[in-house]
């Protein structure tokens, strides 16, 4: 498994990560700032499926997500505030 990861002076969680599967499909990528979700994140189901895709603002869900079956197809649609 590899991972992209940052941190900043503090040790949290800064800047761009990926994640993978131990089978070596990505499992999720997306920003953190100071230790909390950012901006677009995507997240895949072991099989390289889409699993969830959404905006997050200082750590917190923001506008429209979705979430998928490990089939592919839509399983929710949801508008966070």
């Amino acid at each position: 498994m590899k991972n992209i990861e940052s941190y900043n002076d503090k040790g949290e969680r800064h800047g761009y990560w990926e994640e993978y599967h131990s089978n070596g499909k990505l499992w999720y990528k997306g920003n953190y700032i100071n230790d909390k979700y950012d901006g677009y994140w995507k997240g895949y189901h072991s099989n390289g499926n889409l699993r969830y895709k959404g905006n997050y603002v200082n750590g917190k869900g923001d506008g429209y997500w979705e979430e998928y079956y490990s089939n592919g197809k839509l399983q929710l649609k949801l508008f966070c505030i």
